[in-house]
């Protein structure tokens, strides 16, 4: 008589389990870390913009926030510092995701670019 070799019903199930999981924490966490690329973009692009007043970089934010679509911060939330030749933005802010019931994932993110004020 030969041994049975191979995974039992259970096993595979488990193992599906935790696959599962994996991939629907995956697919909610992505979606995040792509909003937060996109604000380190915007962010380091306004930075880069010298001669432009505090408005006017908020706008620019807002421009950015619809094309990369970014929804969880505003341009009001920024924090902006300009002199006449340098500038610096600074975006600090809190995301959380919901996950299944009453369980939900938080990120905190901060990103700033530009020449800190002294």
């Amino acid at each position: 008589m030969q041994r049975q070799r191979g995974l039992s019903v259970i096993s595979v199930l488990f193992i599906m389990l935790i696959l599962g999981a994996g991939f629907l924490l995956a697919g909610k966490v992505l979606p995040v870390y792509n909003e937060y690329a996109e604000v380190r973009k915007a962010v380091t692009a306004m930075a880069g913009e010298t001669g432009k007043g505090e408005t006017e970089l908020r706008r620019e934010f807002m421009n950015h926030a619809m094309v990369g679509d970014i929804s969880s911060i505003k341009p009001e939330n920024l924090t902006i510092i300009t002199t006449a030749n340098t500038v610096f933005v600074r975006a600090a802010y809190r995301r959380e995701v919901p996950l299944f019931a009453n369980v939900s994932l938080a990120f905190d993110f901060d990103t700033q670019a530009g020449q800190t004020p002294q």
